[in-house]
């Protein structure tokens, strides 16, 4: 990801807010040291998320895409 990518900033900053809302949640229900743990939890997850899709090779890129429908085999019982 380069700086001029289109809407890189708005992405970070959700993510951020995200971070910053579940570390306020638990700090409200659970304390100040849970908080940290889920914030960093959290951005753990982001950056684990990230780089596996920008570890992604080609082919394993092409995988998410639906197969156009094969031809119909006829079934043994009918």
């Amino acid at each position: 990801m380069s700086p001029e990518t289109p809407g890189l900033w708005a992405r970070v900053l959700v993510r951020a807010l995200v971070v910053a809302a579940a570390a306020v949640m638990a700090l409200g229900f659970l304390g100040p040291g849970a908080a940290v743990l889920v914030a960093a939890l959290t951005v753990l997850t982001f950056v684990l998320l990230w780089l596996r899709v920008r570890n992604r090779r080609p082919s394993q890129a092409l995988l998410g895409t639906p197969r156009p429908p094969g031809p119909r085999r006829p079934r043994d019982g009918a």
